[in-house]
């Protein structure tokens, strides 16, 4: 049994062996799945210090987070199944990275799993919003006859994308690049005529130029920043996230750990001497997922090897756990 799951597990090491074994009955292989569960993807991609040029950055992401929750005594009700890690192995460019990722998450969520994509730089959103705003417009058109995705609400296609995250991602660049995952989305829908409906939380203003800001507003994009981000404030953060809800179908939520200061989670490309706090980030995802909406879940930009004693994957882990019990 431990032979079979080690091919799953692409990276079991001696330190790991005792909570392995304690914890490799609870994450189970995705071939084996049986009914509706969480799905870890991971996708070792990194563009901010550009492809495959051989050192180490957030693309070790998946690999250090996945470590951790195999540790981890899983603290919700679903099964949860491993379907692996996409790295330079399975393809050559982030292209077909990104296409092997659009294919699995395609599957995922028409058997009506619930996928959560490990990073990995932020640019694997970028997959994840079009697997499920393809799946749910598919859907959408053929919700009258066999076969379909079993998506909840699956008549309807609005997707919103709540992004927790002290950057916008939405540099505007031609090709994918560092910080423009959703400028790349809001290509895509207006390339298809979709709706592009974005919520950002704990933007910084000092690491978004005005121009960013600007380009924000124009294509409609709402947030709060990170200094409105506090318990004192959680009102107006509830009342934002409701009404951003109520205008959407399905939910694509996406958690920058860039979003906490570095003295919370210093294992992130861009450390900041402010951030948004555990316990609001912790208030704000069970509003969100408690709300029945939210199709999938991102964790991106973890660099393990900034990672003091894993306490940023740990962060991460955790929050995939507090996730997860909210569903």
């Amino acid at each position: 049994m431990v032979q079979h799951l080690k091919r799953w597990f692409q990276f079991s090491f001696e330190s790991d062996r005792a909570s392995y074994q304690k914890a490799s009955s609870l994450i189970l292989p995705y071939a084996d799945q049986r009914e509706r569960g969480a799905v870890l993807l991971g996708m070792a991609s990194d563009l901010s210090i550009g492809f495959n040029h051989g050192y180490l950055g957030a693309k070790e992401g998946p690999h250090s987070i996945h470590r951790i929750l195999k540790a981890m005594r899983p603290s919700c009700s679903l099964p949860l199944y491993d379907a692996g890690i996409i790295d330079e192995s399975d393809a050559a460019t982030f292209e077909d990275m990104q296409a092997r990722q659009y294919e699995r998450l395609r599957a995922v969520l028409q058997l009506g799993h619930f996928p959560v994509m490990l990073g990995g730089g932020h640019e694997i959103a970028i997959g994840s919003y079009k697997a499920l705003s393809d799946t749910v417009h598919q859907a959408a058109n053929d919700w009258e006859e066999d076969g379909i995705a079993q998506i909840p609400n699956a008549c309807a296609s609005r997707v919103g994308i709540i992004n927790f995250d002290a950057c916008f991602e939405l540099r505007p660049t031609l090709a994918a690049r560092a910080g423009s995952a959703f400028h790349t989305v809001a290509s895509y829908c207006r390339e298809l005529h979709r709706e592009f409906n974005y919520l950002g939380l704990g933007i910084c203003d000092h690491v978004n130029s005005q121009a960013a800001f600007s380009y924000a507003k124009s294509l409609g994009a709402e947030w709060l920043l990170d200094r409105q981000m506090t318990m004192r404030n959680r009102k107006k953060i509830q009342a934002t996230i409701q009404a951003f809800l109520n205008r959407v179908d399905h939910v694509h939520l996406s958690i920058d750990l860039s979003v906490f200061s570095s003295a919370v989670a210093e294992g992130v490309n861009m450390s900041r001497v402010y951030g948004v706090s555990l316990s609001v980030v912790e208030m704000a995802l069970k509003q969100i997922l408690t709300s029945g909406k939210v199709r999938i879940l991102d964790i991106a930009e973890l660099s393990p090897e900034f990672d003091y004693e894993n306490q940023t994957a740990k962060l991460a882990a955790k929050l995939i756990q507090h996730s997860l019990k909210h569903l």
